[in-house]
């Protein structure tokens, strides 16, 4: 069916000419381009409506005012007649306007929907930081201790402080380099999580190697690695035992 026909038929749905409507509207439950087109045609006849209603008022009232100060002369009274809008011209007024609608639509979704790269920036920045589960922080103990004032300032959301007190650690305990690459993920540093998070996810005596897969993933995103990380956030989120799975599926979403 070509546009005309189908055009034609739209308005003759809308304005209850169809000779079955009841197919027509299965028709728009199977096919979401012909409901959009339906539904702009309908803005557009709701639009036309209103526009010749208010100017249909307005000529009126001019006629009345007119009517009230002329002074009636009868050989040069005039006979009112209604002239029938051209259906024709009609349809084409309302294809125009339902094209515009259309338009207007598309528009504002392509300029408010965020460009590939805002949307990368924006998914990176709703990844929460892990949980600090690795080290009890003692009220007080943080003076002599130098995993301690790493950690307080971890948990205090301190990360260049927790990044350079993880640094003078130098030792090869893997929660606290899993740490140390959390507070690096936290200041976009994705370049030297990487590689910390890569080594602990292939480690199978790491507790936390899962989640630091997921990390991993989050790093590479962070690099330009598109294809890599999406390959392995889609894996965790398949996977229904992974602790991050929920997390994936978000962030997939969000890209």
């Amino acid at each position: 069916m070509n546009t005309e026909d189908q055009h034609k038929r739209i308005e003759d749905y809308l304005l209850g000419r169809l000779a079955d409507p009841v197919a027509f509207e299965r028709e728009l439950n199977q096919h979401p381009e012909l409901r959009q087109d339906m539904e702009a045609t309908r803005l557009a006849l709701a639009a036309i409506t209103a526009g010749e209603d208010h100017a249909l008022k307005a000529r009126l009232r001019k006629l009345d005012g007119d009517s009230q100060a002329a002074t009636p002369v009868a050989e040069t009274q005039a006979t009112a007649r209604i002239v029938p809008i051209d259906r024709r011209r009609r349809r084409s007024w309302v294809r125009y306007a339902a094209a515009a609608a259309v338009v207007c639509f598309l528009a504002g979704y392509f300029l408010l929907r965020p460009a590939p790269g805002q949307r990368l920036e924006y998914a990176l920045s709703q990844v929460q930081p892990y949980d600090n589960i690795a080290y009890t922080i003692t009220k007080g103990a943080t003076g002599n201790d130098p995993r301690a004032a790493a950690y307080t300032a971890y948990e205090a959301g301190d990360y260049p402080a927790a990044e350079a007190a993880f640094n003078q650690l130098a030792t090869d305990d893997t929660a606290d380099a899993f740490y140390q690459a959390q507070s690096q993920l936290a200041q976009g540093k994705y370049a030297a999580a990487q590689p910390i998070l890569d080594r602990l996810a292939a480690r199978t005596d790491f507790q936390l190697a899962p989640e630091a897969d997921f990390y991993a993933a989050v790093a590479r995103l962070g690099l330009g690695q598109t294809a890599d990380a999406t390959a392995t956030l889609e894996q965790i989120a398949a996977d229904t035992k992974h602790p991050l799975q929920s997390e994936a599926r978000n962030l997939l979403e969000r890209l």
